[in-house]
């Protein structure tokens, strides 16, 4: 049985993973109102995202601690100047690892709110040893050091950048759960297989392949299909003589109509209102999930695992007799 407690959602970036605390001393929060913290890392600030609950439906995940209490100025100030520390401990990064001819990209830094720690995020090709690095940029910051690697997709959402459509990435803005992306979205929405076109600054599929596929599948799904050949509603079934009077060229999903042939050779256009078709509301897509981003890099967040590099031996085929199978003859 799960037994209701009072926590509060928050983000410890603009575009993050929704994290549960419980509330503690401190219930009177607004949205995006920033509160301290205290995790099993230490202490650290994140933006209210849900207010005050005790919905046990909230709880898909334990709580992962406790808030501590509202940010005062002090604490803003000191968040400030974490974020200018971030900056000037990703270019000395950056240059101690050209210094060493490492094959690795420092992508960012994440100061943790008490000090107690400096996350660096980095990607690379190739395994590369960290244990000097790990030591010298220890000596010079004088605490403990940890390196998270990441994926593409994970790189471009700290980076951030303006995507095809002309404004800021939807990873880096208000995307905080990357889906499962596959071609077969494109095709199912009727878009050309175009690489270039399909394809987002990370180098992979764009992420809004799946932001109106169910519609795409909904519409499709009841809208009579191409090739298809039916009765139009003015037509008496059966009073044509054949299996249907008008068979579908085509089907347009945005106007949510489609283009048939009549038996007499006409064509024209029937509406799915006019179909007697009606279609079920597409709640806004929340599912698939992952979530880095470039507001603060939390120390909580784990990256998209990276498959480790093919080491470019093949697997040998066993030769031998297959079992129960003829010895060849001489």
């Amino acid at each position: 049985m799960i037994v209701p407690r009072t926590v509060i959602g928050a983000r410890f970036m603009k575009a993050g993973r929704m994290y549960f605390f419980e509330t503690g001393p401190v219930t009177d929060v607004d949205l995006g109102e920033t509160v301290i913290v205290r995790t099993e890392l230490g202490d650290d600030a994140a933006r209210v995202a849900i207010l005050p609950t005790d919905s046990p439906l909230v709880m898909v995940d334990p709580p992962l601690g406790t808030v501590v209490r509202k940010a005062t100025g002090a604490d803003l100030f000191a968040m400030n100047k974490h974020k200018r520390m971030e900056e000037d401990a990703t270019r000395t990064a950056a240059e101690m690892v050209r210094a060493r001819a490492i094959p690795m990209k420092i992508l960012g830094a994440d100061w943790q709110f008490d000090g107690s720690s400096l996350v660096f995020f980095f990607s690379s090709d190739d395994r590369v040893d960290l244990t000097e690095l790990n030591a010298a940029l220890a000596a010079h910051f004088g605490t403990r050091i940890e390196f998270r690697k990441m994926g593409a997709r994970d790189e471009t959402k700290v980076m951030t950048g303006v995507g095809t459509c002309g404004r800021e990435l939807c990873c880096s803005s208000w995307l905080d759960k990357f889906s499962n992306i596959s071609i077969r979205m494109a095709k199912e929405q009727d878009l050309p297989l175009n690489q270039s076109k399909l394809t987002g600054v990370c180098g992979r599929l764009k992420c809004c392949l799946i932001y109106e596929l169910e519609t795409y599948q909904e519409v499709k799904g009841k809208l009579p299909k191409l090739g298809e050949t039916f009765h139009i509603p003015t037509c008496v079934s059966g009073s044509c003589g054949t299996s249907g009077c008008a068979t579908t060229q085509g089907v347009n999903v945005p106007k949510e109509e489609i283009t048939v042939t009549l038996a007499d050779g006409a064509r024209t256009r029937f509406t799915a209102a006019e179909l007697g078709v009606s279609f079920a509301p597409i709640p806004a897509h929340t599912k698939g999930v992952g979530t880095y981003g470039s507001d603060e890099v939390p120390r909580q967040e784990r990256p998209t695992p990276v498959a480790p590099p093919a080491d470019g031996r093949k697997k040998r085929r066993r030769r031998g007799r297959r079992r129960g199978g003829r010895r060849a003859g001489p």
